[in-house]
């Protein structure tokens, strides 16, 4: 699917056309909502392989599908996934986020991780 757009000066002139660039949409995936957590360390994530990925000429859209929960459950509010890239066509979808928790003994730490990520839609466009 390709995008386009057309910009005309005040004269009337188009300035920047369909002709300059194009956005074509590469992939697409829905990503449910999670809530999940655990001890230690998580460096897990989601692979999205995509075929002429390059992110000197591409990028990612992370869209939530619902902003807010009602307002009887303001506290259960979840975020948005992160992404890196990977190298080549391959993508990194991170849905958690590792955390440190003070155990009140000597200084040390207990290693946890936690997800409350929103249903939402996740695009990697190219600019043509």
């Amino acid at each position: 699917m390709n995008f386009g757009l057309n910009v005309f000066d005040a004269n009337g002139v188009q300035t920047l056309g369909m002709e300059d660039f194009t956005i074509q949409k590469l992939a697409q995936m829905v990503l449910p909502a999670t809530r999940a957590g655990g001890q230690g360390v998580n460096s897990s994530y989601i692979l999205m392989d995509v075929p002429g990925y390059d992110p000197a000429t591409c990028f990612v859209t992370i869209t939530p599908k619902v902003y807010g929960p009602p307002q009887s459950q303001i506290g259960q509010w979840g975020v948005l996934p992160t992404y890196k890239d990977l190298g080549g066509t391959k993508i990194g979808i991170i849905t958690y986020v590792n955390y440190r928790k003070p155990t009140g003994f000597q200084g040390n730490y207990t290693d946890l991780w936690a997800a409350n990520i929103v249903e939402c839609v996740i695009e990697v466009v190219k600019v043509i």
